[in-house]
């Protein structure tokens, strides 16, 4: 996607295909609705990584989320592919200097550290201090979402870290909206560029049919009233708005809108 003078591109990580009726709970009718946005064999593509972006006008290469890495997931941990993207892009870890974390499940920060040594090393790591508070400051129950794993590539960061608070401009076009529910400091950022914007998501959604539908809930919602209430109402802000918005788990991790309709949204990639 190109935003003015940003460019973001998607940097991936590993695939990840599930079935919608397992994963949210829905009957075959109910995703009949949707089936435009399910693979031929109504399977849902969930694909898992992050965004790279870079602005002419300013020295800094920002990546946002981290992908799985290689800490299994769900029983698997996929393909463990974003050095391997980044590479293919043109970067080496040393030359990523803003890592800007949405939040921090797993899959989202798959390659914070390794071998208890920062992934990125000229970086300087930024997420919400709910979200630090949360997973390593008070280390949140072991059996919450794989919370040890989280800590142990979170923990090694600390010295390159610069949490923030509230809503706050990280860097020039780039504004990061806390929306808490997935986790505390769930957030989504939103990038601009003079009268253009767009957004990358987070966990605020995983896939498009929650924005399409409001009685669609996400997963491993740390608080799902909340959850619920961000992401009806990002739905209700963005509807029939000239504004292109992408997630990490979006099928190939593309940018759409989502239209206004007489019957119900749409969203078209």
């Amino acid at each position: 996607m190109q935003l003015g003078d940003i460019e973001i591109l998607p940097v991936l990580d590993s695939d990840w295909v599930n079935d919608p009726r397992e994963a949210f709970a829905k009957s075959p009718e109910a995703l009949e609705a949707h089936k435009d946005l399910l693979t031929p064999d109504g399977m849902l593509a969930m694909p898992m990584g992050g965004f790279l972006i870079r602005r002419r006008a300013y020295d800094r290469v920002a990546l946002v989320d981290l992908g799985l890495g290689r800490t299994p997931l769900f029983g698997r941990n996929g393909d463990a592919a974003m050095l391997k993207s980044l590479a293919a892009l043109g970067y080496r870890p040393e030359d990523i200097s803003d890592v800007i974390l949405t939040h921090l499940h797993l899959d989202h920060v798959g390659w914070a550290s390794i071998d208890g040594r920062p992934t990125f090393p000229n970086a300087t790591y930024r997420c919400h201090k709910a979200d630090w508070d949360h997973w390593v400051v008070r280390m949140a129950h072991a059996k919450e979402f794989h919370a040890a794993a989280q800590r142990d590539l979170m923990k090694p960061t600390e010295a390159q870290l610069e949490p923030w608070t509230g809503d706050v401009t990280l860097l020039p076009g780039v504004d990061a909206r806390h929306v808490p529910g997935h986790t505390p400091g769930n957030c989504l950022l939103v990038l601009s560029s003079g009268e253009q914007r767009a957004m990358l998501l987070g966990d605020v959604v995983h896939c498009p049919m929650q924005l399409i539908d409001e009685e669609w809930d996400g997963l491993s919602d740390v608080d799902p009233v909340a959850a619920r209430a961000a992401k009806n109402a990002l739905a209700r802000e963005i509807e029939g708005q000239d504004i292109p918005v992408a997630a990490a788990h979006f099928a190939g991790m593309q940018f759409g809108r989502l239209i206004q309709g007489e019957q119900r949204r749409r969203f078209v990639f």
